[in-house]
């Protein structure tokens, strides 16, 4: 959902990414500077420091946002940029929400266990079909889960408690229950793919059009 509204910011989002094309930045670099960024606020969530945990945690999301139009914008777009891309921002992911498993542990394992299984959702069925990443339903998405994360260090940087519930807890719980409805929408989803494919025999070939659907493999 999150990512549909950010389009609008697409014209600040490419001034900014012009300022590392003109400094010579490699797309790479700027994908992978997030880690860093997340190590940081990781170390900060540690110790309990939750805003300069939100100053940090936000400078690597956002590196998310700059890494794609500062490729287009340099002309240094390539596939294997595209997939790593993917990669490193799991990696982020799991430092910024794995951060909190020594103040929460079951909100932090719960948040991070749904966190992943929505993102492994989608490309799962690319296994089965043939598919890409348009038009796929929007509830749970990166954005989503960061938002809620990140919203969650600034309002506990300030009101550790909100309404009798420890804040950061609770917005873990939000993003382990966002995750879940975005779960169920992408299996929903993914299932309407593939019955769809099957009625025009799309189905992979090595699933023999999915009458000798390998089971026992890749477990």
């Amino acid at each position: 959902m999150i990512s549909k509204i950010g389009v609008k910011s697409s014209s600040i989002v490419n001034a900014v990414a012009k300022l590392f094309v003109l400094a010579g930045i490699h797309p790479m670099a700027v994908s992978l500077i997030a880690i860093p960024f997340a190590l940081v606020s990781g170390f900060f969530t540690f110790h309990s420091s939750f805003l300069p945990a939100f100053f940090f945690g936000l400078l690597a999301v956002l590196m998310d946002l700059l890494d794609g139009p500062v490729a287009r914008q340099s002309g240094k777009c390539s596939l294997f940029g595209n997939y790593i891309e993917g990669t490193i921002d799991k990696s982020v992911d799991f430092i910024l929400i794995g951060s909190f498993v020594f103040l929460f542990p079951f909100a932090t394992v719960l948040a991070l266990g749904c966190s992943f299984l929505v993102s492994f959702a989608k490309p799962r069925v690319a296994l089965v079909i043939i598919t890409d990443n348009r038009n796929w339903p929007g509830i749970g998405e990166r954005g989503d889960k960061m938002v809620l994360l990140l919203s969650g260090m600034f309002l506990a940087s300030f009101y550790p408690m909100l309404f009798g519930f420890e804040t950061m807890k609770f917005a873990l719980l939000l993003v382990a229950i966002v995750s879940i409805a975005g779960l169920f929408q992408r299996l929903s989803y993914g299932q309407k793919l593939i019955k769809e494919a099957k009625q025009c025999g799309t189905v992979l070939p090595y699933l023999n059009g999915g009458k000798n659907c390998p089971i026992k493999q890749g477990k």
